[in-house]
């Protein structure tokens, strides 16, 4: 296990067990050097991401960095829940607006992978290599993926509100983490699908969603209380802070990460 991996470990509850194939992979990634420290190198600042330094901060590429926080789901509730706390744990970054990749402890008892988004929520997986498969497909914000039935050039596509990939222009077209994704292949025999509802993700439900039958969606609305008016105010404040992110179509990752991890530092 490596720095980051050991870093991870320092910020996870007790109940959560990375699986020997995350270690792996992180550990590869370490070793290709895409490890990066931000701010003030406090365990919730190590991160590795998905692509080699030269394509770190290409306009198309893949959002989605691995990191830890020190900062609880219901921090940001007006009275935080440790019971809830202690069974979410964040350990990514996977859309420009806040979007995370989480392990949740199920009302089983068991680990289950989650996405938790700014507008949607749900199980990706049980299984450590279907998230690292998913992960590594390309999806521009996998946290932030309106279909699962639609390839990552498709949904390139559709986020940038053009019909070909040729409107990209030959010097900016998508990139896929193509180094990744030869690691899975190599070390765990995993091919990339077509779409990520090739291996059963579904599509994630909205947070007040009544007809959903995602267990953690499902959960996260049994927990969650009715907001009040300091939640109320709350919501407002945050969404004048998002706007003073001012994100831009043409930020690089690292700067959109950056930016993202301002608003993370300050919610609590």
């Amino acid at each position: 296990m490596k720095t980051f991996a050991r870093n991870l470990a320092e910020l996870m509850p007790d109940w959560v067990k990375l699986s020997p194939e995350i270690i792996e992979t992180f550990d590869w990634i370490e070793d290709q050097g895409w490890y990066k420290v931000r701010r003030n190198g406090a365990p919730e600042d190590k991160v590795l991401l998905i692509y080699p330094p030269e394509l770190q901060n290409h306009p198309l590429a893949s959002h989605v960095a691995f990191a830890g926080t020190t900062l609880p789901y219901t921090s940001h509730w007006s009275t935080p829940d440790p019971a809830i706390d202690r069974r979410i744990f964040e350990f990514g970054e996977t859309s420009g607006d806040g979007g995370r990749v989480a392990i949740w402890l199920d009302e089983a008892g068991k680990q289950q992978f989650v996405h938790i988004g700014h507008d949607s929520l749900g199980i990706i997986a049980d299984d450590p290599l279907i998230l690292m498969q998913f992960l590594a497909m390309g999806y521009p914000e996998p946290g932030a993926l309106d279909q699962t039935d639609i390839s990552p050039m498709q949904a390139y596509l559709e986020y940038h509100g053009v019909p070909s990939l040729a409107d990209f222009g030959k010097e900016d077209q998508p990139v896929l983490p193509l180094d990744l994704q030869g690691y899975l292949k190599d070390r765990f025999d995993i091919d990339m699908p077509e779409t990520a509802a090739d291996i059963g993700i579904r599509r994630f439900a909205g947070y007040h969603d009544p007809d959903t039958t995602d267990p953690f969606a499902r959960w996260i609305a049994t927990v969650t209380p009715e907001p009040d008016e300091k939640d109320l105010a709350y919501e407002l404040e945050l969404m004048r802070r998002i706007e003073s992110l001012d994100l831009k179509d043409d930020d690089t990752s690292q700067a959109i990460m950056d930016k993202i991890g301002t608003l993370f530092n300050s919610k609590d």
